[in-house]
């Protein structure tokens, strides 16, 4: 009988850590390359009631595919696609292995549907993500203000429960728990961090490409006008029949500076020029849709940006995949390079994870939302990036302690802020779950309504315990 299980060795170190430097261990790990491994694995670790933690690109910022003891399925030789087709008005399906990334993905789709050009729009910028990562964070990407969640365009998937046995599951199929509540049992797996099981299959629904893409990178010496440019756009977005806007991006001071230091090692973004030092921030906007629909919306849109005091002979414009994927490349590194930071800090103290924010305050305007985090970092001592999805409000803020005493002083300034979030009625968790290192963070501070739901999926889905304990609620991997 082949191996599938192996121990843990000094080889496999990679596998007990992610991007928000969450670190944890394990006594073994596997990497299945098909359904009929992964019940094999399923089948030898249940005998011993060995747990399991589900992993995939190891990209992700909670901890939630980080092992505290037991077992690491890591999903990543499980990257294939494995069917499509196009379907009558346009659209398409591809059928796809959780471990593909989404940079893969994009070379499959536009192999397979070379004379009808698709795409899937979920679009995270990390582009070494997995679509099974995806599926079980609730990963959203820049462009959900015009094309919606990733859940919309997730048609099926397949799952293996505890016992090995596999559930085909699609769009529309509904159950009852125990406790009367009714969901979607997609639901019951999408954005549920792997409580549930193992995804071993999704099907995808793509739509037609837009005729052509624009980016406009718009830069302020204030951030006060930044803040006045987004809640004008807010107010008022620029329409258009044949166009809209996709995404709308801030990027704030300390956030272009760091990805300026490395920029040097950043193949995409070496050729952009560098930013005026006495820019306070940019808002990148993206247009998706036909020419003549982007070119009225842009003009538009430079116009209010000159009446916000930004000068369009310093914007950034461009057209066409290739360019745009530049501009993505620099949001992305604003992400990127606050996790370099942390990784250099933690060689001093290993004891500093990641501190970034996912929350969203919808009833306040983009202005208050940013002047108040600046400020608060300012009184609390604190150096922090902050950038993310200008126009829901959806500032990522991440913390860059010196040292643990700084840590400690951010843990405290997220808690006070997801306490405020709470009150206004806002989401301390938007897009890149809870897994086990905000949960530790945030707590009791979590919606206890939401932790209810998921412990009586995972008691419905997963009666044997096995899959990624610790995840969202408190529950240690190592114990049976």
């Amino acid at each position: 009988m082949r191996q599938l299980i192996y121990p843990m060795k000094e080889q496999y170190e990679e596998f007990i850590i992610d991007e928000s430097k969450f670190s944890g261990y394990a006594q073994s790990i596997s990497f299945p390359k098909n359904e009929e491994e992964i019940r094999e694995v399923i089948k030898e670790l249940g005998e011993k009631h060995i747990p399991i933690t589900i992993q995939g690109g190891k990209t992700g910022i909670t901890g939630a595919g980080v092992p505290e003891g037991g077992h690491i399925m890591n999903l990543s030789h499980m990257n294939q696609m494995k069917d499509g087709c196009l379907l009558e008005g346009g659209n398409g399906l591809i059928v796809v292995e959780p471990g593909i990334n989404l940079m893969d993905l994009r070379k499959e789709i536009n192999a397979t549907f070379r004379k009808n050009l698709l795409f899937w729009p979920p679009d995270p910028t990390e582009t070494s993500a997995t679509v099974g990562g995806v599926a079980a964070s609730n990963a959203q990407g820049i462009s959900r203000l015009l094309y919606g969640d990733s859940r919309d365009y997730i048609e099926a998937l397949r799952i293996i429960d505890s016992k090995g046995q596999a559930h085909f599951i699609e769009r529309g199929k509904k159950f009852t728990l125990p406790s009367g509540k009714s969901i979607e049992m997609l639901d019951a797996v999408l954005g549920k961090e792997g409580i549930t099981g193992v995804i071993s299959e999704l099907t995808l629904k793509l739509i037609p490409k837009p005729e052509s893409i624009w980016g406009i990178a718009f830069f302020f010496e204030q951030a006060e006008d930044a803040g006045k440019f987004v809640d004008t756009l807010k107010r008022d977005l620029p329409k258009s029949k044949n166009a809209a806007v996709a995404a709308a991006e801030y990027i704030d001071r300390e956030s272009i500076s760091l990805i300026e230091s490395h920029k040097g090692t950043m193949t995409k973004i070496k050729e952009l020029p560098n930013i005026d030092e006495n820019r306070a921030g940019m808002v990148y906007i993206e247009i998706h849709g036909e020419e003549e629909g982007i070119e009225e919306l842009a003009e538009s849109l430079m116009e209010s940006a000159i009446i916000c005091n930004s000068d369009p002979d310093e914007a950034w414009a461009v057209s066409g995949e290739t360019d745009v994927e530049k501009l993505r490349a620099f949001r992305h590194g604003a992400a990127e390079t606050s996790n370099l930071y942390i990784e250099k800090v933690r060689r001093d103290d290993k004891r500093i994870t990641k501190l970034g924010t996912d929350m969203i305050v919808s009833n306040l305007t983009f202005s208050r939302v940013l002047a108040d985090i600046q400020e608060e970092l300012a009184d609390a001592g604190l150096k922090g990036c902050v950038f993310g999805h200008a126009l829901e409000n959806h500032l990522h803020v991440n913390i860059l302690p010196e040292c643990y005493g700084d840590y400690e002083k951010g843990i405290g300034l997220i808690r006070k802020w997801a306490a405020e979030v709470n009150e206004q009625h806002g989401e301390i968790v938007g897009e890149h779950g809870i897994g086990k290192l905000k949960q530790r963070i945030l707590g009791d501070l979590i919606s206890g309504q939401y932790i209810e739901l998921c412990r009586e999926l995972k008691s419905e889905f997963d009666k044997e315990n096995i899959w990624n304990r610790g995840n969202i609620f408190p529950e240690k991997a190592g114990q049976v």
